[in-house]
C-alpha cells in the first residue's frame, strides 16, 4: 500500500478497521503490520505537517486506487485525527481523536517527537488504524519477521548488518569492508554480530534438514 498526501482541510474518512475481531491465539488468525492504514510520526516530519495549524488529508493507495483517507490537523499538544467508523454491520460513526504528540531527549543530541498511544499511554512513532487508530500492541498486530523461524530472522538479520555496511551479495560472499569514517571498535562489533546471527542461522538449517531426514526415514 502507498500514502499520499493532499493539501487542504479534510472532512472525516469512512474508516472500516481490517481485521478487526480476530485473535492472536488458540489458531486465530494475526494481522500483520502491513496490511494496516498507518501514519508515521517520521513521515508526517518530513511532509512538513507537524508545524502547528497545518491541516491536510492523507489518503492510502493499493496499486493506484484509493482505499482510504483521513483528516489530519496539527493542534496545540498534538494531532487531531477526523474519520468515520463501524464494525460488525453498525451505523457509521464520527470520530475525532487527540493524538498527543510528546519528545524525548536523543542520545546524539536534540529531541525526537512520537505519538502517545490514547489505549496504553505509552510512546510510539507509528500508528495503525483499526476501529480507531492506535499503536502496534493495542492493535494485536505482528512485524513479518515475526512470522519466521528463529534461524530464519537470524539470516535476515545478519544481511542488514551487511547492507549498512554497503554489502549487496548474499551470506556467502565475503563480508563487507569497513565504511570509510566508521569506528573500528563499531566495525567489529558489527562484524562479531553478524557472526552470530551466522552461527545461529546455520545451526537452525541444520536441525532442520536433521528433521526432514528423520521424517524421511
Amino acid at each position: 500500500a502507498t500514502c499520499q498526501l493532499i493539501s487542504g482541510k479534510s472532512g472525516p474518512e469512512k474508516m472500516g478497521g481490517r481485521g478487526s475481531g480476530r485473535q492472536a491465539s488458540h489458531g486465530f488468525m494475526v494481522d500483520k503490520c502491513h496490511e494496516y492504514k498507518s501514519i508515521d510520526i517520521a513521515w508526517l516530519r518530513r511532509k512538513n505537517m507537524l508545524q502547528m495549524g497545518h491541516s491536510s488529508t492523507i489518503t492510502w493507495s493499493v496499486r493506484g486506487e484509493q482505499t482510504g483517507s483521513i483528516g489530519v490537523a496539527r493542534v496545540p499538544g498534538g494531532i487531531r485525527l477526523d474519520y468515520r467508523q463501524r464494525s460488525h454491520g453498525e451505523e457509521w460513526r464520527d470520530i475525532a481523536d487527540f493524538i498527543p504528540v510528546v519528545e524525548t531527549v536523543s542520545n546524539f543530541g536534540g529531541r525526537r517527537q512520537w505519538f502517545q498511544c490514547l489505549s496504553c499511554h505509552s510512546r510510539c512513532r507509528i500508528l495503525y488504524g483499526g476501529a480507531q487508530f492506535r499503536c502496534r500492541r493495542c492493535q494485536n498486530l505482528k512485524y513479518d519477521t515475526q512470522y519466521e523461524p528463529p534461524f530464519a530472522r537470524a539470516a535476515t538479520r545478519a544481511l542488514k548488518i551487511r547492507e549498512l555496511l554497503g554489502g549487496k551479495g548474499g551470506l556467502d560472499d565475503l563480508f563487507p569492508p569497513k565504511p570509510k569514517g566508521m569506528h573500528r571498535k563499531t566495525y567489529e562489533q558489527l562484524m562479531n554480530r553478524e557472526e552470530r546471527m551466522q552461527e545461529a542461522w546455520a545451526v537452525g538449517i541444520a536441525r532442520k534438514f536433521r528433521m526432514f531426514e528423520r521424517r524421511e526415514a
